[in-house]
């Protein structure tokens, strides 16, 4: 991990954007691939208290927005994870106005699943578009 500060609340001009932040916990990790691991070790952390199947399924769909970032985004991101009551938002913003593109599974595909995967199983996810940068976030709810 080669920088962890305290996130700062940000506008964008895009009318879709995130939601208020109910929770203080955020933070911001910036990095390329071989972060990854300390990205995923981060989200397992914050979610700590949280039920076990949740906790991982927000550590893979961390995974593969981040590997989205570096594959298509520069090679650069950076990581806010946001802990509320019942859910959890993940953000990764990279250096790249491109929206990610959802693709369809095939048999023979060995690469391009990732945001498949987080369509399927995320609550709810988008893109925000930051002038020349964008965020990709998603968001987990567990109930009771």
């Amino acid at each position: 991990m080669r920088d962890t500060t305290a996130a700062t609340t940000r506008t964008t001009t895009d009318s879709k954007g995130p939601p208020p932040r109910e929770s203080p916990h955020q933070v911001r990790v910036t990095g390329d691939a071989e972060s990854l691991r300390d990205a995923r070790r981060l989200v397992a952390d914050a979610l700590s208290g949280w039920p076990e199947h949740a906790r991982d399924v927000a550590v893979l769909l961390t995974s593969e927005v981040i590997t989205n970032a570096v594959v298509h985004g520069g090679g650069r991101f950076l990581l806010q994870v946001d802990v509320g009551r019942g859910r959890v938002r993940v953000e990764v913003t990279d250096a790249t106005t491109r929206p990610p593109r959802v693709l369809a599974f095939t048999g023979d595909r060995e690469h391009g699943r990732g945001m498949a995967i987080v369509d399927a199983m995320a609550t709810t996810w988008g893109t925000v578009r930051l002038g020349t940068h964008k965020a990709v976030w998603f968001e987990l709810a567990v109930g009771p």
